[in-house]
């Protein structure tokens, strides 16, 4: 970055993501409430466009990892699911939640309560999903350890594992023509 072409404006342009410029994707989970109303929940993307592979142009490009905000009004449930390839980090900005993480499909849903600037890493391999018990809208920071992650998976046996295992298919039918 040291040579005689440096342009902060260009830097600028390239490498700061505004608040003023963002906004709240309730679109891009949609999938999961369908199955479930509790899944709702929102995400505002900061660095990269995360393992949904969403449309969103207005994100700093990702080189090493995803960053995005969310927001888990009360009630609501970011649900089990499995990264295979990344750790995943929950950052509580505001509000208080409770953290899901069950090692596999068949083991015990084990529970974290976490406050605010409270953080969870989450390693690969690992389902985790959090849950906002309280009265108020939660926010929180989301990282993940990949410029594109693999897609997650969800509990063997679940609604939401049963509709990506149908899409999977669908996708694959649509490339094979």
């Amino acid at each position: 970055m040291t040579n005689s072409t440096f342009s902060i404006q260009d830097f600028e342009k390239k490498y700061v993501a505004r608040l003023e410029d963002r906004k709240l994707d309730w679109n891009v989970l949609k999938f999961q409430e369908e199955i479930d109303p509790a899944y709702r929940r929102a995400q505002m993307r900061y660095i990269g466009r995360g393992a949904t592979a969403n449309n969103d142009s207005n994100v700093v490009a990702a080189e090493h990892f995803t960053l995005s905000t969310m927001v888990l009004p009360p009630g609501c449930i970011g649900p089990l699911h499995l990264h295979d390839d990344v750790e995943e980090v929950f950052f509580v900005l505001e509000g208080e939640v409770t953290a899901l993480i069950q090692e596999d499909s068949n083991s015990e849903v084990h529970e974290i309560k976490l406050g605010a600037r409270d953080c969870i890493s989450s390693p690969p391999g690992v389902y985790r999903g959090i849950r906002n018990d309280g009265k108020e809208e939660a926010r929180m920071l989301v990282m993940l350890g990949a410029v594109k992650p693999n897609l997650p998976t969800y509990p063997v046996g679940s609604a939401l594992e049963e509709l990506r295992i149908q899409r999977s298919k669908e996708r694959e039918a649509i490339i094979k023509g």
